[in-house]
């Protein structure tokens, strides 16, 4: 072999060693990415028989649809991007699944991500009923949620911690109606810090504590999991709280939110 016909197979043999690489790295992300980062408790009869998959989605579809079959409440189809596997098992990069809510549209689809909690039943996937957290990317590469503490309790050992978020995460303190009723919000201290008309999360969780917090919670209470407490729902502090209504106005839609 001549110097020139070694030198091009030295180069070839770089390319398609970057090339595998490559390959090799994306691959072992997307087998990371599919993973649950929560195994299930095989051994609680409860948690075996359970159904639910919990994940990181991004919105890709939000409709209502009329239906009998929703009796009181209103039915929305929504089909969500899989983000990110939190707990259970569910084999596509998306999921569709029905919502039903008693109390207007649904509030999950206004966020970027959230964490939702879906259980299938006959073949479709349902909406755990008003579970779900907004979540947002940390600096260290992980996703958490801002402090919500109508989530903690004292059966539950988890408590709120100092998140580093990559953006700052912040929620409107002033609300504005359409019918012109204005409600101020007050945010605790010192887990947001409020400056202006917006309050800044300041502390939070990740989404594998956040998904403790349901799991000794309501989910617990609905049967899920094993339910050690499941009365006990006792909240340890209101957040957030309306401290002033600027009008008798009620009802009307959010302009902002």
């Amino acid at each position: 072999m001549d110097k020139g016909c070694g030198n091009i197979m030295a180069t070839l043999y770089k390319i398609l060693t970057v090339i595998f690489l490559t390959v090799l790295a994306s691959c072992m992300s997307l087998s990371t990415d599919k993973v649950p980062l929560i195994e299930k408790d095989l051994t609680s009869e409860a948690e075996k028989n359970n159904t639910l998959f919990a994940f990181v989605g991004e919105k890709l579809e939000f409709t209502y649809v009329p239906s009998k079959e929703a009796y009181f409440d209103a039915m929305y189809k929504a089909k969500y991007k899989i983000i990110q596997p939190l707990y259970g098992n569910y084999s596509s990069d998306t999921i569709e699944f029905v919502a039903y809510s008693h109390k207007g549209v649904p509030e999950f689809p206004n966020y970027n991500y959230v964490l939702l909690f879906v259980s299938e039943s006959k073949g479709k996937y349902y909406h755990e009923k008003y579970q779900y957290f907004d979540v947002y990317k940390t600096k260290d590469k992980r996703w958490a949620s801002s402090y919500k503490s109508r989530e903690y309790r004292e059966s539950i050992a988890i408590k709120p911690v100092k998140i580093d978020f990559v953006e700052p995460v912040a929620y409107p303190t002033i609300i504005k109606y359409d019918k012109g009723q204005i409600d101020t919000i007050k945010y605790p201290e010192p887990y947001y810090e409020t400056v202006g008309d917006s309050a800044y999360a300041i502390y939070g969780n990740y989404i594998e504590d956040l998904f403790t917090l349901k799991k000794e919670g309501v989910l617990a209470a609905r049967g899920l999991f094993e339910d050690k407490n499941p009365l006990k729902f006792d909240v340890l502090e209101i957040q957030p709280v309306v401290i002033k209504k600027d009008s008798t106005t009620q009802g009307g839609k959010l302009k902002h939110r």
